[in-house]
């Protein structure tokens, strides 16, 4: 398909608030004066997804949906909001649960400075690439942790894993565990109750997926998620369909249930969805 020119002008406000009423969204009396503010504050190309979700896009200038109000568009973007801090807060517990995880096995098997030993790693190549990564992480913090230890220690280096696990992020953490050896691998996917560390892997990566969207204020309503769960079969874990939020949730509160937490997150997002009229649970895979 031939490309075309991008011709679009900017627009302020009253003039978006025109086109939504040209859309057929009603704005009347002062839902318009509403209308332009919540625009103003929030941007159109932000509330747009939430837009669209409400409009019949295989109609010619995609109308919205009979009965749809604005009210309506700002109920589901403050519901998002309140579903994205909620997801944060608990994609968060699991990143200290694996962390804390991770650093138990590793110096059980391998003592206080893992990353010393090749026996931790895939290869002697993957634990210097990994060593080069902690001392970058590491000596990058300006954090009163990381200064005790270079008034109080030397040799070795850097701190033991215990320590410098508190600097990694999600991310980090992640790339870590690729490196560690299969022993290590098949410990941390135990502990997490879960039969292969390549369901570990997926989980893990999907769970990070999850966790930076929230930290970036990206949408979780009505969003098919391009990295899926995979399927634990015997336990019927996720049982929503794999692209829906649902299905990480169900992830997300099995492995944080096989280390003390007891929220139930599932089904507290079922009761968010319950006080929100405006959010079909299909949306988010329930």
């Amino acid at each position: 398909m031939p490309h075309r020119p991008y011709t679009k002008l900017h627009k302020t406000p009253a003039q978006l608030a025109q086109h939504l009423i040209e859309r057929g969204l009603p704005l009347p009396g002062r839902t318009r004066s509403f209308a332009e503010k919540k625009i103003a504050e929030i941007g159109y190309e932000r509330l747009r997804i939430y837009f669209r979700s409400r409009r019949q896009l295989h109609l010619p200038d995609k109308p919205f949906i009979l009965g749809t109000t604005f009210k309506d568009i700002v109920a589901l973007y403050e519901f998002d909001e309140r579903l994205r801090l909620f997801c944060f807060l608990h994609t968060g517990r699991f990143e200290v649960a694996l962390r804390n995880q991770l650093s138990e096995i590793v110096s059980d098997r391998y003592g206080s400075h893992p990353f010393f030993d090749n026996a931790g790693f895939q290869s002697a190549k993957t634990r210097a690439t990994m060593l080069g990564r902690l001392s970058d992480i590491f000596y990058k913090k300006n954090d009163q942790r990381a200064r005790h230890y270079f008034d109080e220690y030397n040799p070795p280096m850097l701190p033991p894993i215990w320590v410098l696990k508190e600097f990694m992020t999600f991310g980090n953490l992640s790339h870590a565990i690729e490196q560690m050896s299969n022993p290590v691998k098949n410990d941390l996917a135990t502990a997490f109750g879960l039969p292969t560390y390549d369901m570990l892997e997926n989980w893990v990566k999907v769970l990070n997926d999850l966790r930076n969207i929230c930290a970036h204020h990206d949408r979780l309503f009505n969003r098919s998620f391009q990295k899926q769960p995979k399927k634990y079969i015997s336990k019927n874990i996720p049982a929503a369909p794999q692209h829906k939020l649902k299905a990480l949730l169900e992830c997300l509160e099995y492995m944080l249930s096989l280390h003390g937490f007891r929220d139930p997150i599932v089904a507290t997002v079922a009761k968010m969805i319950q006080k929100c009229p405006a959010v079909s649970p299909n949306e988010l895979g329930y």
